[in-house]
């Protein structure tokens, strides 16, 4: 079925005779007679009004778009312009203003207009989830992403972007050109020189500095002897990435504040990163408070030119933690004798209100949701029952993704599911669980599970049989025999490869044959998430509105919070929790005994009843 590429309302053009005409029919004035008064037999004829009824419904269509139009522009008339138009009781005053609004924005959309009064509904709800509410933002979308800027866009697709375009730029007289920001192609292993004259705002493995901004003549330098072999800024931050290289989450975490402070240094002050003094970083800790448009952008892969440094403003804890990663690093580079001293040393960590709990447990799933996502029979089950055929139809998949064996997905997403909710795992050991860790517990039905958690340390957690089930069938999904123990092979593996170089790298043989390598902590997280989405769209589910919301926006880690917030309520020991969820302080287990507020809320009813 082709797509619906309609993006604007249709174009309706209303003449001066047709504000006087509705005008007319707000005071009640007889049809027969606003037709005499303000068109003639021509007009009538080419507006296809030859009739009573077919004049009625052209003016009450004119009606309910003006209504929609000014409720938005000034919303304290809203009520009153909706309950006019239900009983059909006009005030002169309130004609006045729709016929005189209506009148102003005839000609033409403007930057200040919302998308909701030109755009189709269905268009501008998914704009307003890119915080796009007027025309002017929209077109600040296009200018600071370029030619890609809907692909990030959920339901915007190729047609529907150049059908967006096509109707902006027949208004270019009210809503001004398009200027983008053109960038150079993004060619794999290349890099772009940046700068104050070029702020191209490109990952750090992208990144070229111009000499003057390199950091080999910075002001800040040390005259000793320097204990690492890096000779400008670039080679100092590789160097120190370099020591958590046995830690993916770690690194990525420094990786990120020190790209962004590198970004800033060159494109917003003008200077390399060792030459700043102490008031550029208290200026910086301004700027991670309130980054400007240009630096903001939802999650795009690294090398693609919709990637941004932030994908929102950043929290006040992330503030913190930005302004301390760096201070840390600042510190390293002084004992490494990169630099002489840490202008960090003076500027005080970003003001944090201290949360109730340091864990964010209330993003716990409730019980009765998890139960019907997790239980035999239920939402992730009833999924995987559908044919792969009925799945590819129902997602409209296309070309190589009708490959796709869409049951099999969610039997996958069902281990990885319960492995997190039932085991209280982190997304990054179910990712990196291999088999011949997990074996069955004698005179027992659980079976336990081997995992190097934070810290490096190892620990044992315990699974039902249901999530040895699950397992079964994902790896009937991958051809694989379950039951053969010793095989150092992942837990969880993903049932095809994207279609990105890097990827096939990773999941294809040589003959093109998909090997069973693993997932990657954020391949896991799309997959996870992915599914849980097309679960909450799925309408002939059994699904209240409040559990579809929650469920677009479940991550991995609200399902180990789900499983420390039910095993506190069932009474589980903590020092035993403790243990199974990893947690290097008991305190921090104890929280998870105030999680269930519902439970409280119950008992604490009982007791005032």
């Amino acid at each position: 079925m082709a797509q619906h590429t309609e993006v604007s309302l249709p174009d309706v053009r209303y003449t001066r005779a047709d504000f006087a005409a509705l005008r007319a029919y707000l005071q009640r004035l007889p049809l027969g007679r606003i037709a005499t008064l303000y068109y003639t037999e021509d007009d009538l004829e080419r507006l296809a009004c030859d009739s009573e009824s077919a004049l009625r419904d052209r003016l009450e269509t004119m009606r309910d778009r003006l209504v929609i139009e000014a409720s938005q522009t000034n919303p304290y008339l809203a009520d009153m312009l909706q309950n006019a138009r239900r009983s059909g009781l006009w005030s002169p005053k309130l004609v006045d203003f729709l016929v005189r609004a209506g009148e102003a924005d005839r000609q033409g959309p403007k930057r200040a207009d919302l998308v909701s009064a030109w755009l189709r509904p269905r268009v501008a709800a998914v704009l307003r989830e890119e915080s796009v509410r007027t025309l002017g933002d929209l077109i600040a979308l296009i200018e600071v992403r370029g030619d890609g800027w809907w692909k990030p866009v959920r339901c915007i697709g190729a047609g529907k972007a150049q059908r967006l375009e096509t109707w902006m730029s027949r208004h270019a007289a009210t809503l001004g050109e398009i200027r983008r920001i053109e960038l150079p192609p993004v060619i794999r292993g290349e890099t772009i020189e940046i700068g104050p004259q070029a702020p191209f705002l490109v990952p750090l493995e992208r990144i070229r500095l111009p000499e003057a901004l390199s950091g080999r003549q910075g002001r800040n330098r040390a005259n000793n002897y320097c204990q690492i072999s890096a000779r400008n800024d670039l080679d100092a931050i590789d160097a120190y990435l370099y020591r958590f290289r046995a830690n993916e989450k770690t690194q990525r975490a420094y990786r990120k504040e020190l790209e962004r402070f590198l970004l800033w240094c060159i494109i917003e002050r003008d200077t390399s990163m060792s030459s700043v003094f102490q008031e550029d970083c208290e200026a910086y800790k301004d700027f991670l408070a309130v980054p400007g448009e240009a630096w903001i952008g939802p999650r795009a892969l690294r090398h693609s030119h919709d990637w941004k440094p932030f994908a929102g403003i950043p929290s006040a804890s992330s503030q913190r933690y930005g302004v301390q990663a760096i201070r840390s690093f600042f510190e390293w580079l002084v004992n490494v004798r990169y630099l002489a001293g840490n202008p960090w040393l003076t500027v005080a960590d970003p003001a944090v209100a201290k949360p109730l709990t340091p864990i964010q447990i209330d993003k716990a799933l409730p019980k009765s949701l998890w139960e019907k996502l997790s239980r035999s029979g239920g939402l992730l089950d009833q999924m995987a029952a559908i044919s792969p055929e009925d799945l590819a139809q129902r997602y409209r998949l296309r070309g190589a993704s009708r490959k796709i064996n869409l049951a099999a997905q969610f039997r996958l997403v069902k281990a990885a599911l319960l492995l997190l909710g039932d085991g209280g795992l982190r997304r990054e050991e179910v990712a990196f669980a291999v088999r011949h860790h997990l074996k069955p517990i004698p005179d027992s039905s659980l079976w336990e599970l081997d995992v190097l958690g934070k810290r490096n340390k190892w620990r044992t957690v315990f699974l039902p049989n249901r999530v040895i089930d699950a397992l079964r069938a994902h790896w009937v999904d991958r051809d694989l025999d379950f039951s053969f123990a010793m095989v150092d092979t992942p837990l969880l593996s993903p049932l095809v490869s994207p279609p990105t170089p890097d990827a096939q790298t990773k999941h294809l043989s040589e003959s093109g044959q998909l090997r069973d390598s693993g997932f990657s902590q954020d391949g896991l997280y799309r997959v996870i998430t992915t599914a849980l989405k097309r679960i909450a769209d799925e309408e002939v589910l059994d699904l209240e509105a409040d559990e579809r919301e929650l469920l677009r926006n479940t991550h991995p880690h609200m399902l180990r919070h789900t499983f420390g917030t039910q095993a506190a309520a069932s009474q589980v020991p903590l020092d035993v929790l403790q243990r199974v969820m990893g947690h290097a302080s008991l305190q921090t287990t104890t929280i998870y005994v105030q999680a269930e507020k519902r439970r409280s809320i119950e008992e604490m009813g009982k007791f005032f009843g």
